[in-house]
This record gives structure tokens, sequence and C-alpha cells, in this order.
């Protein structure tokens, strides 16, 4: 029983003077470990599994390989590039070619064509149209965003957007010109002709709208330009003409149309009616969408 009890006594002791210094060795290891870099997971020559490594420097090249590399830009020089679309629009049929003239800058060439015939009866009278949209100009264009959204400024240099008609009266067929009554002639029944020119052969033009025709970005060719906007083409022109003969009610007391002073003074007011009633086309709408590609 004594010896147990110093045994115990100097196993007391012992770990009372080692605890310390293991506690300040391990404490040291501790340290040191976390100070080292995971050393890597290779892959053993008996195996085919991948191994996987956690070095820091592994996670740099993983971080730089994935990142994406940004969009490399077209040069931006005035007449670097060219772009062209097609486009359908209030106009008719147009097209457009671009070139950039600085990074948020392009100038813009823009033509239109249309053309469509009709003809038609009604109430025994016969009516001819003949629609005709042709016209050319330049802009310059905008980005201030240096994105899809621009605003332009530029100019219609020919306008030969107009539409023709023709109507021929059958014998004794009544019409009203300026709230005035007549009756065509039995051997020489009026045929009318009016033309509506739609503003002046000129005008400056204005518009917004989204898409570039000349993508800044090197790999984009594509594009769907969209345009709203409008020209002042100043008050339409009405060119109104009668030729025939006209009568009263009777059939009596005919007289040629350019001989009567009546009939040319009540043609002279329905002109005047006419320009009046379309005054809003001075402001001729530009709306088109479009298909464009660069070279």
């Amino acid at each position: 029983m004594n010896f147990n009890r110093s045994y115990f006594s100097s196993l007391l002791v012992l770990s009372a003077v080692l605890s310390p210094s293991l506690l300040a060795q391990t404490a040291t290891t501790t340290k040191r470990a976390e100070l080292l870099p995971p050393a890597p997971i290779t892959e053993s020559s008996s195996s085919s599994t991948p191994t996987l490594d956690l070095s820091p420097a592994a996670a740099i090249t993983a971080t730089v390989s994935t990142a994406k590399a940004p969009a490399a830009e077209v040069s931006t020089k005035a007449f670097s590039a060219v772009g062209v679309d097609v486009k359908v629009g209030a106009d008719g049929i147009g097209f457009d070619v671009a070139t950039p003239l600085a990074r948020k800058w392009n100038l813009r060439g823009t033509g239109y064509f249309f053309r469509y015939n009709v003809t038609l009866t009604e109430n025994h009278v016969t009516y001819g149209g003949d629609i005709q949209l042709a016209s050319g100009g330049g802009s310059v264009d905008w980005y201030p965003f240096n994105g899809a959204f621009r605003l332009s400024a530029g100019f219609i240099a020919y306008n030969g957007n107009r539409i023709t008609g023709t109507a021929t009266l059958n014998p004794n067929q009544s019409f009203t010109l300026n709230g005035t009554t007549y009756y065509a002639s039995l051997t020489d029944p009026p045929h009318a002709t009016a033309t509506l020119y739609l503003g002046s052969k000129a005008a400056p033009t204005f518009s917004f709208g989204w898409g570039n025709i000349v993508p800044r970005k090197a790999n984009k060719h594509f594009s769907v330009p969209v345009e709203i906007g409008f020209a002042y083409v100043g008050y339409p022109n009405v060119d109104l003409n009668f030729i025939g003969t006209t009568c009263n009610a009777f059939g009596t007391a005919c007289q040629d149309v350019s001989n009567n002073p009546t009939f040319q003074q009540d043609l002279a007011a329905q002109r005047n009616k006419y320009r009046d009633d379309l005054s809003g086309f001075r402001f001729y709408p530009i709306v088109s969408i479009g298909f464009g590609y660069k070279f």
C-alpha cells in the first residue's frame, strides 16, 4: 500500500513538471503547421484518379483561366468600317449605309422607294390612284451612352413623295365642289385629276432609335435598327384640276369648266380646303424597322 502511494505521488510530480513544456511544444508545432502551405495532392502511379491541387498558386491560375476577356472593339477612326441595312417604314422600302465618325458618332445615308397603282369604280365613277414614294438624304447619329440608343439629325435632299388620283364622271353625274353641286354634261362629262405633293423637295429630319448598324464590338455584325421621328416637309401642295363641261340639273346651260368663273372660284376654294385638311402632314412621320450587317 505504501508502495502504491509512493508510485502515484511520483507520477503526479512528473506530470506537473512535464505538462507546461509539452503544451508549449504542441502550440509551437500547431503555429508552424498553420504557416506552411498545404501540400498538393499528387496522383499516385498506381491510381488513375485525378488529384486536386489546393495550393494558392493553383487557385490563382484557375481564376485567371476562367475569367472572360473583354470584347475587343473595332477601330473608331473615321470611315474605318461600313454597315448597311434594309428596312421598311412609313416612307416605303429603304436602305441605310453608315460609317463611324468617332466612338459615339456615325454618318448615315438613307434612301426609300415604293410605288402602288390602283383602279376602282364606285357609284358609277371610275377612280385611279398612284402612290409614289421616293426620297433620299443623310443624317448624323449620336450614341450618347455608347450603346444601342441614338439621337439623329439630318436632312432630306430629295422628296419625291406624291399621290396622284383621277376620276371620270358619268354623263349627268352630280358632284360637289366647295359646297356647290354640279352636273356632268351628257356629251362631255368632266374628268378630274388630283396630285398631292407631300411637302417641299428638301427638309430637315429629327429622330431617335435603337440599334447601330456599325457595332463597335469586333465580333458583332448583325443588328435590328428601329427609328422614330419626323421630317418637317412643310405644307402639302394639292393640285386639283378639271376638264370637261358641266350643266344644271336639267342638262341645260352647259358651260366648259375652264370658262366658268364660278366653277374656277369653287375649285380654288376646294384646293385650299384640302391643303388645310392635310396640314398635319407638314410633319411627315419617320417610322421604320430593319435588318443590318457590318462588313
